[in-house]
């Protein structure tokens, strides 16, 4: 090592005049890429991976090799975000050949000077997909020169900072010169009606792949029914229909989660168990009164972070989302109660999830015309890699689902909000069983001294995103985690009490809540995609032009306007990751929500 060590420092004094340059890119907040995690994590462990991101600045690369290739011996370098450094004693990063590298300050594996704040190390970087991206940038700047291209900073859901998307000249790409890494994601390359957020007619009304409880049409077993998802997440354990039976069933009585009594709501048997049709006694699948209305993309939510069992990787979650149809009304028709099945992508390496990403791209382009029989075979083509069986083998019963959540005022008002994990892997305990929502305080700490002294005391966690709630609070006797969020009105749904210090931190824990994101913090009406695929304005306002601005009065300070670019956020890191080396993804910082 210390031979090493010696040989990169007497190559870098000869390169000292262009070395000793400070790094040229200033970009947004980092997140290290790691494979998945044993599933699923405890809160504590997730609260660990989260406290342990460190928020990168810039970065760049100098090319030891003599020629610029695919995987060219390089040091890499990066500054991180102010206070950072006195934080964290390594940045952990993936190179462009898959390999872990912690980048390090102290004078190691090719870190020059040790305590100057840039962490260092030695690995190999791609510099062909570095200069693809470059062209690629100018070739979008030349076919839209009246549309600048820029690139956001988010803080969480907040863009805090726009510049200028450039490309780097070519002359910078030479052996011995610092040549700067950066997050380019193009939003113009991405239709996200195509690519993030599917509720085309053409798409869920498919004849092969969907099913319309109420005309009795469609394909009963097709890839995008509610049958296939329970068949697939059932595999050999259990009966399907014991398990959904099983689940549904927790509405009729009162159920005990974390402490908290949630309430049953009876309508559950007249309204959806007793109207279904069945089959020796079991409930008949294909006949089930769940509607397809949307496919979503959720790349965004991958890194491995933020709360535990959420995304659980690197690229993030896959989701269907399904409305109850109401058969006891002589006129069948959606009712609003939601079913959200939310997998994590069983993918983690960087290859992997950039084939991922890159298939999602490929639906926006010129040639996929959304509903079409090619664009439809595609999208199926994407998600049974992640609802079939086995396709998580480490999880329980080999599904990747992380969890199901409902939002519904059908079966009783007000509206509420319930999640659902599957739990074990055997005839005798597998089951889809109530749990605690998450980050989501009981509704009884909403405007206490409770909610105060705990966002008071986690103010700077908070305002860091690297906090969790947890299941007890003050006293390890005192439930705090809730279990089944009511939203009463979009006005007032948010979460607040007098004597909290700073209001970001109120706003961004509300935010980050069920209730809070579905209601006030967003300026929502309960559902952000709604039992006919409506999307509520926090996500229609971008879908059209991601650069629109989505404006929000905060509910405490009435001064203060937010600016929320939701699809932007989430187009610019699905182009960035299926265009950019394995390096750029260490810009990308998971979102402490999982909504």
């Amino acid at each position: 090592m210390k031979q090493s060590n010696r040989k990169v420092s007497g190559t870098l004094r000869v390169w000292s005049g262009v070395v000793a340059a400070t790094l040229l890119a200033g970009c947004g907040g980092a997140e290290p890429v790691h494979p998945d995690e044993p599933f699923p994590q405890t809160q504590e462990q997730a609260q660990e991976n989260v406290a342990a991101a460190p928020i990168v600045e810039s970065m760049d690369a100098i090319a030891l090799d003599r020629t610029l290739t695919s995987r060219t011996r390089s040091l890499i370098r990066a500054r991180l975000a102010q206070g950072q450094a006195q934080v964290h004693q390594q940045v952990p990063v993936v190179s462009d050949s898959g390999q872990q590298l912690f980048l390090n300050d102290q004078g190691l594996n090719g870190d020059v000077t040790a305590g100057d704040g840039l962490f260092s190390a030695i690995g190999d970087v791609d510099f062909v997909t570095h200069q693809a991206t470059q062209d690629r940038i100018r070739e979008f700047q030349a076919r839209n020169p009246q549309r600048p291209l820029m690139a956001s900073t988010f803080d969480n859901r907040v863009r805090v900072s726009t510049r200028p998307l450039t490309a780097l000249s070519p002359s910078v790409f030479q052996p011995g010169v610092p040549i700067p890494i950066f997050p380019a994601g193009i939003t113009f390359a991405v239709k996200p009606a195509n690519s993030l957020i599917i509720t085309d007619a053409s798409v869920i009304n498919d004849p092969t792949r969907t099913y319309d409880p109420c005309s009795n049409s469609g394909n009963p077993n097709g890839v995008w029914t509610f049958n296939h998802l329970m068949r697939e997440m059932a595999n050999t354990y259990v009966s399907p229909s014991v398990l959904t039976e099983h689940w549904l069933r927790q509405w009729t009585v009162n159920q005990n989660i974390n402490g908290w009594t949630v309430p049953a709501r009876t309508a559950m048997m007249p309204y959806i168990l007793t109207p279904w049709p069945r089959v020796g006694g079991a409930l008949d699948l294909t006949r089930s009164p769940f509607k397809l209305v949307a496919i979503v993309n959720r790349l965004d939510l991958g890194g491995g972070r933020g709360p535990a069992g959420y995304a659980s990787g690197n690229a993030g979650e896959l989701r269907f989302v399904f409305a109850a149809v109401d058969r006891t009304s002589g006129t069948c028709g959606v009712r609003p109660f939601l079913v959200i099945f939310e997998y994590g992508v069983p993918h983690s390496s960087c290859d992997a999830v950039k084939t991922w990403a890159q298939r999602w791209l490929e639906l926006s382009a010129p040639s996929m015309v959304l509903g079409s029989s090619a664009y439809n075979a595609a999208l199926a083509s994407l998600t049974q890699q992640v609802v079939v069986r086995n396709a998580a083998p480490r999880k329980p019963n080999g599904s990747a689902i992380n969890q199901i959540r409902t939002n519904e005022e059908w079966l009783r008002y007000p509206w509420e909000l319930r999640e659902f994990h599957l739990m074990g892997s055997g005839p005798s305990v597998n089951r889809l069983q109530g749990q605690p929502t998450v980050l989501t305080p009981g509704d009884a700490h909403n405007d206490t001294p409770v909610l105060r002294d705990f966002i008071n005391a986690n103010t700077p966690a908070i305002l860091a995103n690297t906090y969790t709630v947890p299941t007890t609070f003050p006293t390890a006797s005192t439930p705090f985690l809730g279990a089944f969020p009511w939203i009463a009105s979009d006005t007032t749904s948010f979460w607040r009490a007098t004597g909290i210090s700073v209001n970001e931190a109120r706003h961004k824990f509300s935010l980050n809540t069920c209730s809070g994101c579905h209601g006030r913090e967003t300026k929502t009406g309960f559902t952000h995609i709604d039992e006919f695929g409506t999307l509520s304005p926090f996500l229609a306002t971008g879908m059209s032009d991601p650069s629109i601005a989505y404006v929000v009065q905060d509910p405490v300070n009435t001064s203060l306007n937010r600016e929320f670019f939701e699809i932007e956020m989430r187009a610019s890191k699905l182009d960035s990751l299926a265009n950019q080396s394995c390096l750029a993804s260490a810009f990308h910082r998971r979102l402490t929500s999982a909504h």
